[in-house]
């Protein structure tokens, strides 16, 4: 039975957002303006009424505070606030340093910022929302906080200028500024007992805020057009939290964010489903990060059950762009499984015919001595297995790990590589049955394990950390797809197939059989890629 507070509980929403800056130092932004139209769609199918919007001109320090402030004071115990931002992300040196948040505060520059005015209407940081959320938010409320920004200016790896469309959410090109004094709260504490306390919040004072942000402190966060067919540019980590709510998984039915199928999102689903997807839509060079109160991993999401996601749509061919007219031409006909495009905007992928590389969208080269018309349906083919596993991508159980560099590197030739599968021992009760293999960057199959007579029937016990690869980089250079998929009994038709395929380019003979596989065992097996960038 369902307690009457609970039963009127409601899910509140402040989407907050800013693509046009009017400054000569920080860029406009594309993305932003379809975040934050997606978003309000994606909240409002939450179940979500109280939804209040800010754009560009509209956003300012006192505009965010006080629409802040006016939800919390509408807000009860057993809601939900969504408080959510798409624009740009900076750093700034700390006014107090040697605290356990660093020497550096990372902060929202707003439009008409400009770093030599110190203008406090035109910034907010990080310590501000904490602030106004323990003053203004009532504990027994629950908060999703979600930034699709950068947090700092590092890179594993450079985009190719030949492939069109990648833009950084970094501004003031990565550098720390000074930012000036900060006024106070504007508003008296709407919660008892706190306000002194408050002045000085931090993320950990606050045990009902769950923080989502699009990369890691040491990376960009990216914005680009996105696998659909006309999609406009977007942010990943938006993108994939729409996707991930509004798609099935693989059995159909449920949300595709939903790990273990049992109809219910908690937040540890919500923050392994991102990390995965914005790993994978970025090409490694983005990791989205969740903070969740110690214990509250399995806690739902928002306040109200939401429908059930829409039937999934055959994807779209994937656009393809060739500079030279003549090589274009050879490339064009109904038969192939891609789109010819006459301006690389927004292409999935370039082929560089005079260089025989392929690159794709996310600017890097994926696969090299590509000379003929099958060499390049091999490409295609093989990315579009990997785009189609992308979906079924689940971490909980176990997650593929290339090493010994950073992740999303890129390997120069006879670089040793290593592969390790990390199993969750405290998910993990029952022994699993890994399967692994290789996806090479000209799409042919290569079994990986189990493969010799001690490897067994591939069985993995609880905690257990299996290494699968030792080897040296060679060519053909490009990106490789190592694909692990751990079930609860050892798959024997599907490593009948892979014997079937194997040194041939048929990744897409695999993805059926795998979405069958997770779909017969939900929440008990799982699927894991890592992506290996080779080249010099």
């Amino acid at each position: 039975m369902v307690s009457p507070s609970l039963a009127k509980a409601e899910t509140r929403a402040l989407l907050v957002g800013t693509w046009q800056f009017h400054s000569s130092q920080i860029m406009d932004l594309a993305g932003p303006e379809n975040d934050l139209a997606a978003m309000e769609t994606v909240i409002r199918g939450q179940g979500a009424s109280d939804v209040t919007i800010l754009r560009n001109e509209g956003v300012s320090r006192t505009t965010v505070e006080t629409a802040l402030h006016a939800l919390g004071l509408r807000s009860k115990p057993g809601d939900w606030i969504f408080l959510y931002y798409t624009g740009h992300g900076a750093l700034a040196e700390a006014s107090v340093k040697g605290t356990r948040d660093g020497d550096t505060d990372q902060f929202l520059p707003l439009p008409g910022f400009d770093p030599d005015s110190k203008d406090a209407e035109r910034f907010i940081v990080d310590k501000d929302f904490y602030t106004w959320l323990a003053l203004y938010v009532p504990r027994g409320v629950q908060v999703l906080m979600m930034a699709d920004t950068c947090h700092s200016g590092t890179l594993h790896r450079s985009v190719d200028p030949r492939a069109m469309g990648m833009t950084p959410r970094l501004t003031l090109g990565g550098r720390n500024v000074e930012l000036g004094s900060r006024p106070a709260p504007r508003f008296a504490s709407t919660l008892a007992s706190v306000e002194g306390a408050a002045l000085t919040a931090t993320r950990e004072d606050l045990p009902n805020l769950f923080y989502i942000g699009a990369a890691r402190d040491d990376q960009i966060a990216w914005e680009n057009a996105l696998p659909v067919e006309g999609a406009p540019t977007r942010g990943f980590l938006t993108w994939s939290f729409e996707q991930g709510l509004t798609t099935p998984g693989a059995d159909g039915r449920g949300m595709a964010a939903d790990q273990d199928g049992d109809g219910k999102l908690t937040i540890g689903e919500l923050g392994t489903y991102l990390n995965v997807q914005v790993r994978m839509l970025s090409g490694q060079r983005q990791e989205s990060s969740i903070i969740i109160p110690p214990g509250r991993e399995g806690q739902g999401l928002f306040a109200t059950v939401p429908p059930p996601p829409a039937p999934p749509v055959a994807p779209p061919l994937p656009g393809l762009y060739v500079a030279d007219v003549k090589a274009r031409a050879s490339v064009a006909g109904p038969d192939h499984p891609w789109r010819v495009l006459t301006d690389g905007k927004g292409a999935d992928f370039v082929w560089d015919n005079v260089r025989h590389v392929m690159l794709r969208r996310t600017g890097d080269v994926v696969a090299q001595n590509v000379k003929t018309l099958p060499q390049l349906r091999g490409v295609i083919d093989k990315w579009a297995a990997v785009e189609a596993m992308r979906p079924l991508l689940s971490e909980r159980r176990a997650r593929l790990v290339v090493g010994p560099l950073d992740n999303g590197a890129r390997y120069p030739s006879g670089a040793p590589v290593t592969l390790a599968l990390q199993a969750d021992g405290q998910r993990v009760a029952a022994p699993q049955y890994a399967t692994v293999f290789n996806i090479a960057s000209d799409g042919t199959v290569q079994r990986l394990f189990p493969v010799a007579p001690s490897d067994g029937d591939g069985r993995l016990a609880p905690g257990q950390s299996l290494p699968v690869l030792e080897s040296q980089v060679i060519a053909p250079y490009g990106a490789d797809h190592v694909v692990a998929l751990v079930t609860p009994q050892p798959p024997e038709a599907f490593r009948v197939l892979l014997r079937t395929v194997e040194n041939q380019r048929a990744a897409n003979w695999l993805v059926a059989p795998i979405r069958e596989l997770l779909a017969k065992s939900p929440g008990q097996a799982s699927l894991s890629i890592g992506e290996l960038y080779t080249g010099n």
